[in-house]
Parts: structure tokens; C-alpha cells; sequence
């Protein structure tokens, strides 16, 4: 199965739960002298305005300075991950883990670089010892949900996991998603709009920019209140405009309601974003033909390309 393009944005969604200054049972404190006074307040403010490049390159060279600095290793790890630089993150984490960093924050940002790496043994591993590390905390089982069901299609297994990070974190608007849609997969739909509803909550007391359980609504209610999925639809749109899965969901809506010039732009627009997807491109050909739209048959011939040249499994 491929991996959903949309995989890594969740996971990606991870960040230090610390600014770069705080202290956290089993983080680095800043007590070398390359970490102490303004170069570790400079990564605090490179960290807190998610400037990884410039924070990289500063924790790099203050790791030159000093390579026991294990602080200055571990906001490197976090830096590269965040620009998708996965072998030069693992590096950093596995090097301070050898200085004797043992958090379950560095092997969550470990476990997350061997994901990208499409090591997944070590990821598991890694998360294992997260948990292992912080009973508490409810992000390794959220990375262990995503990846049973991203990657092994597991919709049961994953639900699991979901569920004991909720338990853990009640709060989680993630993973309350999450498991709305292992149960909407399971044909679960009350349990699946139980959990997108109480994550909408969550996102919307918080001011959150997560449409994806607002997708899942619309999903839900296409045929039985599509004039709802309509609400829910564009809400996805608005909060995560970028997002070329809430445009696709919006356009299937639109074509439900009998708007097809509506449902051509939505489809446009997701094509747009996501040009190597054959699904929607080949949903766009099917409004346009709908339409009895000319550009159908162009739009028939891009999605054959795309299907050639990116669907190979």
C-alpha cells in the first residue's frame, strides 16, 4: 500500500513540548558554555518562531564548538527533522543519545526521522522506548496509531492506539480524528461521528487550524444531509486550504448537490495542489465529462500520464 501524501504532515505535527530554554526530566540542560547565556536564548527564539534553518545552522555550529554538547545536538535533531532532513536528524539524535540522552522526546524525534526513512522496525522501537520512558505521554501511540494505518492498513490495530492516547490525553484533537476514521473504516459511523464531533469541539475552543474532522463529517453526511457536508466541507477548506484531500472532499459534495461548476474548481483546485494523484485527477475528468466539458478529453489524457508515471504498485 502507499503511504497517504498526507502521512507525514500528521506526523510532522509532532514539535518539543519545551521551549529551548525550560528544563524537562531526561532533556539537556543548557550547562556547557556554548549553551549558556545568549546562544541558547537565541535557539529558545529560533525554536518558539519555527526558524529550523537558521536554528540548524546555529546548533550546528555550536555543536563544532562542542561536540559534548548534547543540548545543541538534540535542537539539531529537532531542526532537521523539521526540514525534512531525515539522515542528518537521525545522525544528531543518535549522537546525543551516545553522550547519554535518554528522553522520550529524542527518541520520539529519533523514531520519527527512522519513519521517514521508511525504517519502520527502528521507528517502533523507538516510540516503544518513548512510552516506555513517559507512561504519560500520549504521542507514541498516536505515531504507532498513524503508522498501522497508513502503512499496514490496519485499521483495528490502529484504533487501539488512538483510543490509549485518548485515554491518555482526552484533550488530543489528533487522535480523536484519528479514531473517527479507523471507525468510519470499520463501519463503525455513530462511534466515528461521536469522536470527529468531540474533536471539532477541540479545535475550535483552541482556535486550531485542522480541518480534517470537519472532512470526516462531510464524509459522514455527503448523502444523508449533504446540505451539512456542505458546512463541514468548506470548513475543511478554510482551516487548511492547502490540504488537497478537504478540496477533493468539497467537490464530491458540490457534484452531490448538482453543482458542477463548483465541484469543477474544488477538483481543480485539489489537482492543482496534488498534481501527481491519479484519484483526483481522474475525478476532475469525470466532472468535466459530466459537465460535457471538452476539457474532458485532455483532462482523461493527463490522468493516464499521471497513472503511469506514479502508480506503479
Amino acid at each position: 500500500m502507499k503511504r497517504p501524501l498526507s502521512i507525514i504532515g500528521f506526523l510532522l505535527l509532532w514539535a518539543p513540548t519545551l521551549n529551548a530554554g525550560q528544563s524537562q526530566p531526561g532533556l539537556p540542560e543548557p550547562v556547557t558554555p556554548s549553551t549558556t547565556g545568549s546562544s541558547y536564548l537565541e535557539i529558545s527564539e529560533l525554536v518558539r518562531s519555527k526558524q529550523w534553518a537558521q536554528a540548524a545552522a546555529l546548533t550546528e555550529e555550536l555543536h563544532r564548538r562542542n561536540p559534548g554538547d548534547v543540548a545543541a545536538l538534540y535542537w539539531l535533531g529537532v531542526s532537521r527533522l523539521k526540514l525534512h532532513e531525515p539522515v542528518a536528524a537521525a545522525r544528531a539524535f543518535r549522537s546525543a543519545e551516545k553522550l547519554g540522552l535518554n528522553s522520550s522526546l529524542s527518541h520520539e524525534g529519533l523514531g520519527l526521522a527512522y519513519y521517514d526513512l521508511n525504517q519502520f522496525w527502528l521507528f517502533e522501537e523507538q516510540m516503544q522506548k518513548a512510552a516506555s520512558l513517559d507512561p504519560r505521554d500520549s504521542m507514541p501511540d498516536y505515531y504507532r496509531g498513524l503508522y498501522r494505518w497508513s502503512i499496514r492498513s490496519d485499521a483495528a490495530g490502529a484504533l487501539e492506539f488512538f483510543e490509549k492516547a485518548i485515554r491518555l490525553q482526552p484533550g488530543d484533537w489528533k487522535s480523536l480524528y484519528q479514531a473517527g476514521n479507523c471507525f468510519e473504516q470499520l463501519g463503525k459511523l455513530e462511534d466515528a461521528r461521536d469522536r470527529y464531533t468531540r474533536a471539532i469541539s477541540l479545535v475550535e475552543k483552541g482556535g486550531e487550524r485542522f480541518g480534517w474532522p470537519y472532512q470526516g463529517m462531510a464524509r459522514l453526511l455527503i448523502d444523508e444531509k449533504p446540505e451539512a457536508a456542505l458546512e463541514y466541507a468548506k470548513k475543511a477548506v478554510s482551516l487548511q486550504s492547502e490540504e488537497y484531500s478537504h478540496h477533493m472532499v468539497l467537490a464530491k459534495v458540490y457534484e452531490r448537490l448538482g453543482n458542477l461548476p463548483d465541484a469543477i474548481r474544488e477538483a481543480k483546485a485539489a489537482t492543482d495542489q496534488n498534481p501527481t494523484d491519479s484519484t483526483a485527477r481522474y475525478a476532475l475528468y469525470k466532472l468535466y465529462r459530466e459537465a460535457g466539458d471538452p476539457q474532458s478529453a485532455k483532462e482523461l489524457k493527463i490522468f493516464e500520464q499521471t497513472k503511469a508515471l506514479y502508480d506503479r504498485d
